[in-house]
């Protein structure tokens, strides 16, 4: 309290030069380069947000700067076959996990996510060990979608709500569906034939699904939403997802599969998955 008078109340260096710039010149953009991401949430608040335009930080820089090689027509001619692609290598996050991992080196190879037959399994081990060689790839989870919308690496193996996500963040994103196929997720919320109160489960349910509580969540997760009122606001004109290409999950085509759950080949792939990433 005896020193309160001290504190300065002198702008950051960044928020000075800003309306500097905006004094002189009113129509220009400003955009701050740093190497401290804490600047985005000051270029945030209230009373900075018209004197700031973008923040972005060295790596993203860097990213944005590497990025301008990546060509989107050759990522969609070769579809998950990009993985190993040399061209990629040190520059590719692979999400970790053995289900999506197998399902894309099946999907590859052009048989089922689902399949059993252990030569095809074996396959794709095979695919999985020459991705890992070929581009060398950072192993991750959902760390991934801050360290893409950040622009870390150039490509990564992600779910198309946290894509929308990153898309959202930084339009200097793409996003890509393989002509090879992929697999189709849907989050659901289930009431266990034992539940003890299925009645306030049921009220539970209802109450997600309704209009506000369904935007609000879709909006945050970036997943499409079942409430078809919702999902035509947000993927419409003026919508927070509008013209995002990873919002509206491809719907229909005969490559795209439901995995069925089976615990033994689970086990499986679980214990492949391992060694692929031991490099054995």
């Amino acid at each position: 309290p005896d020193t309160i008078d001290k504190i300065s109340n002198a702008l950051t260096p960044m928020v000075a030069t800003a309306r500097v710039i905006k004094k002189e010149h009113p129509e220009a953009g400003v955009v701050f380069i740093g190497p401290c991401a804490s600047k985005k949430l000051e270029a945030s608040r209230r009373t900075v947000r018209s004197d700031v335009d973008f923040v972005i930080t060295f790596e993203e820089l860097q990213g944005m700067f590497e990025a301008k090689g990546i060509d989107p027509e050759t990522i969609e001619a070769k579809g998950w076959d990009i993985y190993l692609d040399p061209a990629y290598d040190g520059h590719a996050y692979m999400y970790d996990s053995e289900r999506d991992a197998f399902m894309i080196a099946l999907k590859a190879l052009g048989y089922s996510a689902n399949t059993e037959n252990k030569e095809e399994i074996q396959a794709a081990y095979e695919w999985l060990r020459q991705m890992d060689k070929a581009v060398h790839p950072s192993y991750v989870t959902d760390e991934v979608i801050d360290s893409m919308a950040n622009a870390e690496k150039w490509m990564a193996l992600v779910y198309s709500g946290d894509a929308a996500y990153i898309l959202s963040e930084n339009e200097n994103m793409g996003y890509c569906t393989p002509h090879q196929g992929t697999n189709v997720a849907v989050d659901a919320m289930v009431i266990p034939a034992n539940a003890s109160n299925p009645k306030l489960a049921n009220v539970f349910i209802k109450y997600i699904l309704e209009y506000e509580n369904s935007l609000m969540i879709s909006e945050e997760v970036g997943y499409a939403s079942v409430n078809a009122e919702v999902l035509a606001e947000l993927s419409g004109p003026g919508g927070d997802y509008e013209d995002n290409e990873a919002y509206l999950p491809r719907a229909g085509y005969e490559k795209d599969e439901f995995y069925h759950d089976n615990e033994v080949l689970r086990k499986e792939l679980s214990e492949l998955w391992i060694k692929v990433k031991l490099h054995e």
